[in-house]
């Protein structure tokens, strides 16, 4: 995933790489406020509660 991204040109930090890995991995959904860095993990879906 890592490589992935950085190959794109879009890394994200490593802590939202590890939270973003994991919830993929379990085929969760990823509850954040901050949907523009996880918008670039591709297969990760995505819900916003504050908005």
């Amino acid at each position: 995933m890592r490589a992935d991204l950085e190959r794109k040109g879009k890394p994200i930090g490593v802590n939202d790489l590890h939270i973003a890995a994991h919830a993929r991995s379990e085929d969760f959904i990823l509850v954040s406020n901050n949907l523009r860095e996880f918008e670039r993990v591709d297969g990760l879906r995505l819900e916003n509660w504050i908005t």
